[in-house]
């Protein structure tokens, strides 16, 4: 298995946000992959708002000191799939409910 971006990406069906997990999952590399949970989340919240996954990666890789990079990834993305939901966002019980700026907030 590559331990770098570039081969992972070379196999085929592996692309930036596969090969960032296995980055972020195998080998520990402070790298974040952006899933449609983790994009939802960071444009929903205004934590990290851009227009292409790519774009929300770069900014939460320079919001997010590297050391507590591999937790973010996992507690994001679930974040995203289970309480800040596409169709019923959870936000009455949501931990970070005080510091969202999601304008439809359901209490």
């Amino acid at each position: 298995m590559p331990a770098n971006r570039k081969d992972l990406e070379s196999l085929p069906g592996v692309g930036r946000k596969t090969a960032n997990v296995i980055l972020n999952t195998l080998f520990n590399e402070p790298v974040i992959a952006v899933d449609t949970h983790l994009f939802r989340l960071a444009n929903r919240i205004n934590i990290a708002p851009a227009k292409t996954p790519l774009a929300v990666e770069k900014r939460l890789t320079k919001l997010i000191p590297n050391e507590f990079l591999s937790d973010a990834h996992h507690l994001l993305i679930l974040h995203g799939r289970y309480v800040c939901k596409s169709i019923a966002p959870q936000c009455g019980g949501c931990v970070i409910e005080n510091l969202c700026e999601y304008k439809k907030k359901v209490l």
